[in-house]
């Protein structure tokens, strides 16, 4: 923590943002939400995630005085509860009832409250990689990836004109999230697995007509494509669908440095522009 009283001291942030192949560290400045430093972590054969997270963190560059606040964003397998139906005692219950898979005794599982959504995200946290962290940074704040962003996605709906509904699709390293909001609650979310851009395709439209959407009406709303992949696939859908909107981060978090940082995620955005 800083020193009482130092005319030096400028306060940052460290986010850890948790995916299956490895992590990312970013360092911004709470004042003017930019980024300092962002750095990318592939898994290494030679060590655990725990042990890995632990080497770098140990670096001055993400362990130091200046730092007084830590988020981890963790991309995996989450869930979500009507607040009504909520209880934390059966958090853990539920969610290994979900994912039977991730009956795994190394894990936490645990939750975010997300009040203008009206629902508990549950997901699970690695409690060596937990436990890791919480040895460098004790008040480390813990995220599930998708929660923070549904909750600045709900915001877009704002905007949306009367009569009118909307799909939005985010791409992701390697899948598509998709999220639906109607009266400002949550409608539907779902992520699925894309290999190629006709499964992509298949996949959104039939969503689309799940939900009942009017192809000539309603919005499709494709947020940060980032690949050629992503490209191609708003070239198809615009075959089919009347209305698409393509949002970059600038157009969802407006006047803000952080938005035009290319190598910062979506979710992380959201998650850091909710909390400085």
């Amino acid at each position: 923590m800083p020193a009482t009283g130092s005319k030096s001291y400028h306060p940052l942030s460290l986010s850890i943002r948790l995916r299956a192949d490895g992590f990312s560290f970013f360092v911004c400045d709470l004042q003017t939400s930019s980024l300092i430093r962002g750095e990318h972590f592939r898994l290494a054969d030679s060590h655990s995630l725990a042990e890995q997270l632990s080497q770098e963190l140990m670096r001055p560059d993400y362990f130091n005085r200046q730092i007084d606040q830590c988020f981890v964003l963790l991309c995996s397998l989450s869930t979500r509860v009507p607040l009504e139906e909520f209880r934390r005692e059966e958090a853990a219950e539920l969610y290994q009832f979900t994912f039977a898979n991730q009956q795994d005794l190394r894990q936490r599982v645990a939750y975010n409250i997300l009040p203008q959504l009206e629902c508990a995200e549950l997901y699970a946290i690695p409690t060596e990689v937990e436990e890791a962290i919480l040895q460098f940074y004790p008040t480390a704040r813990f995220f599930a990836s998708r929660a923070i962003l549904m909750e600045r996605l709900l915001l877009l709906e704002d905007d949306q004109p009367q009569n009118r509904a909307s799909l939005c699709v985010c791409a992701e390293t390697d899948s598509y999230s998709l999220y639906s909001f109607q009266d400002r609650r949550l409608r539907l979310a779902n992520t699925f697995p894309i290999e190629n851009t006709p499964d992509a395709l298949y996949f959104i439209l039939n969503v689309w007509q799940q939900l009942g959407l009017d192809q000539t009406r309603d919005t499709l709303k494709f947020l940060a494509p980032q690949t050629e992949e992503d490209q191609r696939l708003i070239s198809a859908l615009a075959e089919y669908l009347r209305n698409i909107e393509v949002l970059t981060p600038a157009d969802i978090f407006h006047r803000v440095p952080l938005a035009r940082e290319k190598q910062v995620p979506l979710d992380l955005m959201a998650l850091l522009l909710n909390r400085i």
